[in-house]
Parts: structure tokens; C-alpha cells; sequence
């Protein structure tokens, strides 16, 4: 049954990439070339709107149930708080990834064909590219990926390998080789945050994060905000020395890094900490004898103890899945990645 349910989810992933890949067919072709419409129709219907409806239909024959399993589980205000200093960390971690990938691609003879379109960036503009490219991507882009891959998928085999596929098919989905590696890594950052928060907000809000200080420092300096500037001519400074911009980005990255961990660790210690409490309160001990009373104290910290790791397989969650069931992430990885290739070829977008 978990095996079938795994190979559901994988073919509405697959019937999902196969209508992101017509809609970028569409535009080759100038049959769709308004912007704004083929990423309405990319984000709102094919990565949220298409997926819920096929999954509440198949799966698990209810909307409610479809949220429930897609990892909309509330959390505190103080994961919330920490998610966002994580969004934070991770756009820096993930601007140095993607300037390093960028860089190499480029001596690999990639040679992006550019536009000479020229579009007037005002408010209108950035306000409607808020919504296109930070909030309608952190919600529909994570239910797809973080939701039914991770989520949905986590128990019905091994949530390591749900966590590798969903990271890889989140760089893959955007079809695009410059794209491809540092969405792969993000996408493996947050999804680990989500299984340790039990949760999907986590990847939401850090995805809104990290797609907001994107365009407000590619945006700011075009618009004469003071701190986009600012922080773009340290930048412009950084790059103008190699060795500099290595030894700083070295040190940067690895601060990062070790904030990261903490900041994780934060949310597992806020996790369990709810835990406790709900648990404590479910075992009414004022109307028990000291000694049940107690005896229940230490079943819930036997539990607690075991869980405070947790380990992305445990024996429980570790479950083997054959070629059959595989058959679809195989299908998308190929898809994917024949359109990635092309676009190192030709350098399309």
C-alpha cells in the first residue's frame, strides 16, 4: 500500500514537470509569451492547483487529509522567528553557491542568449515580480516539492532518499543549468529543516526569504534603495580582488554554516519541547498516585529520548523501493535533465 502510494505521488510529480516543460515548449514557440500568464499557469495550476487535485482524488480522498500530509502542521512563533534568521542564512550560503556554479558552467563554454527587451523597473513592476517570483514560489513551489515529495512521501519508504529526490527534482524542475545547482542544495537545506520541524511552513517561509532579498538587492539598486546599493558596491569591491572575495567568501560561508546548524538544532529543541508539554498535559498526573504518575513521567522521556535525534531512517522508516516503484522519479530525473542539458548547450534560460 505505502509502495502504491509512492508511486501515485511520483506520477502526479511527473505529469507536473511534463506540464512546466509544455508551458516552456509554449513560449519557444510564441504561442505563450506573456510572462506574467505562463508563470500564473506554472505556479498557481501546475505546481499547486493540478497536484492537489490529483493527489486529494487518488490518494488520499480528501482535502484536509491532502494538507495534513503535505506537512501543514502549525508550529510556534519562535520556529516561525528562527525560520526567518534561517531564509536569511540561506540566501547568503545560496548567493555564493550560485556564483560559484555560475563561474563554472561559464569556463564549460556556457554562454547565456540574452534578451533585448528592456522593460521600465518602477514600483508597479517589482510589486507585481513580489508576487511571481517570492510568494506564489514559496507556497506553490514547496507544496510540490516539500509536500508530496518530502512529506507525503517521507513514511512510505526510506526519508533520506525522499529528501535526496525532492532536493534534485526541486533543481531540476527549473529546467535551467544555472539554476540548477544551488536550487538542488536549497532545496536539501529546507527540506531537512521541514522533517526536523514536522512541518512545511519552515521551507515556505525560508523560500519567501530567500526569493525576497533575490530580487530586493537585483531590484534595489535599479529602484535607488540605499541599502541595496550599499551592499552592492561591497560586493562590486569583493569581486574586484579574487583572492579577497575567496578568503571572505570562505569565512562568510562557513559562519553560515555553523548558524545554520544552531539555528536547526533551535527548532528540534522548540519541537520537543511542545511535545513535552502536549504530552504532559494529555496524562492528567494531579489525578494519579506519585508512583504511576512517575512511571508515566519516564515512558514519556524514553519516547522523547529516542525521538530527540531524530534520524531521517530509522528501522521503522527504511523500506526498499523496486524499479516498479520508482518507475516515475526515474521518468522525471530523465525529463529533467535532458531539458537542463539543453539548456547548457544552447545556453537558453
Amino acid at each position: 500500500m505505502k509502495n502504491s502510494k509512492f508511486k501515485k505521488i511520483s506520477l502526479i510529480y511527473f505529469i507536473s514537470m511534463l506540464c512546466v516543460a509544455g508551458v516552456f515548449v509554449l513560449g519557444a514557440f510564441n504561442i505563450l509569451t506573456d510572462d506574467i500568464i505562463s508563470t500564473l499557469v506554472i505556479q498557481v495550476m501546475v505546481m499547486f492547483a493540478l497536484p492537489f487535485l490529483l493527489y486529494t482524488l487518488f490518494v488520499s480522498k480528501s482535502a484536509k487529509q491532502t494538507l495534513s500530509d503535505a506537512g501543514f502542521k502549525k508550529i510556534s512563533l519562535k520556529t516561525v522567528l528562527i525560520c526567518f534568521l534561517l531564509g536569511i542564512t540561506l540566501y547568503f550560503v545560496n548567493n555564493f553557491v550560485a556564483t560559484f556554479f555560475q563561474n563554472l558552467i561559464a569556463l564549460l563554454g556556457y554562454e547565456t542568449i540574452g534578451s533585448s527587451t528592456t522593460v521600465a523597473i518602477d514600483y508597479k513592476f517589482y510589486l507585481t515580480e513580489f508576487v511571481l517570483s517570492t510568494i506564489l514560489p514559496g507556497f506553490c513551489e514547496e507544496f510540490l516539492h516539500r509536500g508530496l515529495l518530502l512529506n507525503a512521501n517521507k513514511n512510505t519508504g526510506n526519508t533520506r532518499y525522499c529528501l535526496i529526490i525532492s532536493s534534485l527534482l526541486f533543481g531540476l524542475m527549473h529546467l535551467s543549468i544555472k539554476q540548477f545547482f544551488y536550487a538542488a542544495i536549497l532545496g536539501a537545506l529546507m527540506g531537512y529543516v521541514d522533517i526536523k520541524a514536522d512541518s512545511i511552513y519552515p521551507s515556505m517561509i525560508m523560500h519567501f526569504c530567500n526569493n525576497f532579498l533575490s530580487s530586493y538587492f537585483y531590484y534595489g539598486p535599479k529602484l535607488n534603495w540605499p541599502l541595496a546599493i550599499f551592499v552592492d558596491k561591497i560586493i562590486t569591491m569583493l569581486y574586484a580582488n579574487i583572492f579577497i572575495f575567496i578568503l571572505s567568501a570562505t569565512i562568510f560561508v562557513s559562519l553560515l554554516i555553523l548558524l545554520y546548524i544552531y539555528l536547526v538544532k533551535l527548532i528540534i529543541h522548540d519541537r520537543l519541547k511542545r511535545n513535552m508539554q502536549k504530552f504532559l498535559l494529555e496524562l492528567e498526573l494531579e489525578n494519579l498516585p506519585i508512583e504511576e504518575a512517575q512511571a508515566k513521567i519516564n515512558q514519556a522521556n524514553i519516547v522523547l529520548k529516542q525521538s530527540a535525534s531524530m534520524h531521517l531512517n530509522t528501522a521503522e522508516n527504511n523500506k526498499k523501493l523496486g524499479f516498479k516503484e520508482n518507475i516515475f522519479v526515474i521518468s522525471a530525473f530523465v525529463l529533467g535533465g535532458l531539458i537542463t542539458i539543453c539548456t547548457f548547450i544552447w545556453g537558453i534560460i
